[in-house]
């Protein structure tokens, strides 16, 4: 993968292969967005079947409590059982047991869960419809020792029917201080008790119930689920079971009957749905796959003749960028195989022509640019000398001006100095390479501020500031002292007020380029006079190298301020490296001026 700025530049080849990846990521994750849509679908309506489901099983299980309540007493104080249980063993007939057994045949078919009716006397007579004393003894001696009211006794097994055993005791009617007489028991079928709790044919799923007594002992459901849910704690509505070879959730609810404080559980199976999601889910994912595998078998025999082609042409793009001369000559030549594409056979024709035309070309531009090359050589040359001598006739003007000065006051010593800084100057200015560091292009500018120190004393004031990374820069020579005079005879000179003049350079690490910096606090110039100075120095620079003198119109235009420096400076800057470098002006009437040149920036050890 190759990056260019904002763009990514990849093979042909790969991009195929993106294509497809992303068909296939884009389709599974539409497969997995549907399935989790469809899971979440499944959990609301099994939420909403169990709550459907267990409140009404819960209500029809209380109701039938209720009614098994209503059947213990009406049968506890029915007469037939209370003569049966009064009357002495001596004195019972025949005919009382039958009376009681018909009663209790009436009773029991009140309600097609009543497996048996059993009396147990306090003084340990039995009567029952289907089961033996053997089935209550033990549940008659737990009881008969405590006072209780209607409540679960416990589990029995009857007429091979487990059977919840539900318990009341039978006192005597009539007036004066009630009396014990035995216990009534009665067997109730669980199992069909809750399967007809609710129409079974109406759900399409088969709940597990799980019914417990007071004191959470077992009465009816899974026993090993039962085993599961006392040994841990139920999470929200959610129970997790985990077996040795699969992990089975349920979704629980918990209902309290208040007539016998007993608990009721109903849980459905979430699991066997998501099994089966799971299993959609992957065959949908292996057709997708597959499918997506089929794809790209087909474009690879479709798109790789094409791929090989362009691969072989670019190869032979690559061998003429790195000089292969023959190449020309010799043309592209594609190989496809069996199968070939029409186009690329057109592109490698229309190749070789263009290749043919460029090479005649190249040979006629050559030889163009090699005799434009040489007038451009000397051209340059010949402006950037002019250009040079142009500065030196203008500041020696002005130096010896100052000199005559000084010999009518007689001051010698001074004249020395000055004389010997101006030499320094001069020769600096013809000798050497056209390139120098701005350390010796300081150098020169320090002995020139000496100079003109010494002609105006204490009028203005100079300062420098550089950065450490700035002095070994590269620049044109004679660039910062035209500008340094031209801040001086036109900024401070006319100004009224002391003044001061700045000088310094810095890298710009951003852009990569010296900035140097002119500052003088002299007279600065009006608005309009800057603006044309700006003008003059952005439109057309080379046309600044049409001098002809003090009194040419780019002078007389701007004699006020900057003069011939300026604008002999910006045409030296614009040869050398190009129009993005012209000189940039800053200036306030009555505040100063500010001139910046930028430079790339080049050390000298860089430059070899």
């Amino acid at each position: 993968m190759i990056t260019k700025g904002n763009k990514i530049q990849l093979p042909l080849a790969k991009q195929f292969v993106l294509i497809l990846t992303l068909f296939f990521l884009c389709t599974v994750g539409i497969i997995l967005y549907s399935v989790y849509d469809f899971t979440k679908l499944q959990d609301t309506f099994w939420n909403s079947s169990l709550e459907s489901y267990s409140s009404q099983l819960a209500k029809n299980t209380m109701e039938a409590y209720e009614n098994y309540e209503h059947i213990c007493y009406s049968i506890a104080y029915n007469q037939q059982v209370q003569n049966y249980l009064m009357t002495p063993e001596s004195l019972k007939t025949y005919e009382t047991y039958l009376q009681l057994e018909s009663q209790l045949n009436s009773t029991a078919l009140l309600n097609s869960n009543i497996m048996d009716i059993a009396v147990y006397s306090s003084d340990n007579r039995f009567a029952a419809l289907n089961g033996s004393s053997d089935n209550y003894k033990l549940f008659a001696q737990s009881l008969s020792e405590s006072r209780f009211s209607y409540r679960c006794a416990g589990v029995t097994t009857i007429s091979n029917t487990v059977c919840h055993i539900l318990a009341m005791p039978i006192y005597s009617l009539g007036t004066g201080v009630s009396r014990y007489l035995g216990i009534l028991f009665l067997a109730i079928d669980v199992d069909s008790l809750f399967n007809n709790a609710y129409d079974s044919t109406d759900r399409s799923y088969d709940p597990e119930i799980i019914f417990l007594d007071e004191e959470n002992n077992f009465i009816y459901g899974n026993p090993d689920l039962y085993e599961v849910m006392i040994d841990r704690e139920k999470e929200g509505n959610t129970l997790r079971i985990n077996n040795i070879e699969d992990s089975v959730t349920y979704a629980a609810k918990k209902y309290t009957i208040p007539v016998i404080n007993h608990t009721l559980y109903v849980l459905i199976d979430k699991s066997q749905t998501r099994k089966q999601m799971l299993q959609i889910f992957m065959r949908l994912l292996l057709g997708t796959g597959a499918l997506t595998a089929l794809i790209l078998l087909l474009l690879f025999m479709l798109y790789h003749p094409l791929i090989r082609s362009l691969r072989q042409i670019t190869g032979f793009m690559k061998t003429l960028s790195s000089g292969d001369r023959r190449s020309y000559k010799d043309g592209v030549t594609i190989r496809q195989g069996r199968v070939e594409i029409t186009e690329i056979n057109d592109i490698c024709t229309a190749f070789n022509e263009m290749l043919q035309q460029t090479d005649e070309l190249n040979h006629t531009i050559f030889d163009t640019y090699l005799r434009m090359y040489d007038l451009e050589k000397n051209n340059r040359q010949t402006e950037i000398a002019l250009l040079r001598s142009q500065v030196n006739p203008h500041f020696l003007y002005n130096t010896l001006t100052m000199i005559c000065g000084m010999a009518a006051e007689g001051m010698n010593d001074k004249i020395i100095s000055v004389t010997n800084a101006l030499s320094r100057i001069f020769r600096y200015s013809i000798k050497g390479s056209d390139m120098v560091t701005l350390q010796e292009e300081m150098d020169i500018v320090r002995a020139y501020l000496m100079i003109q120190k010494e002609r105006f004393g204490e009028k203005f004031t100079f300062r420098y500031d550089f950065w450490d990374d700035s002095l070994n820069c590269l620049i044109p020579k004679m660039i910062i002292q035209p500008l340094v005079e031209n801040a001086i005879v036109h900024g401070l000179e006319k100004s009224l007020r002391p003044g001061s003049l700045r000088i310094g350079a810095g890298k710009n690490p951003q852009h990569g380029y010296l900035a140097i910096w002119i500052f003088d606090t002299g007279v600065g110039m009006p608005e309009d006079q800057l603006n044309k100075l700006r003008t003059a120095i952005s439109h057309s620079p080379r046309q600044n190298l049409k001098y002809n003198g003090p009194e040419s119109a780019d002078t007389e235009t701007f004699s006020s301020h900057d003069g011939i420096g300026i604008l002999n400076v910006n045409s030296r800057m614009v040869l050398y490296y190009g129009s993005d470098y012209t000189l940039l002006i800053d200036s306030e009437e009555g505040v100063g001026t500010n001139i910046q040149i930028r430079v790339p920036y080049r050390t000298r050890k860089e430059e070899n």
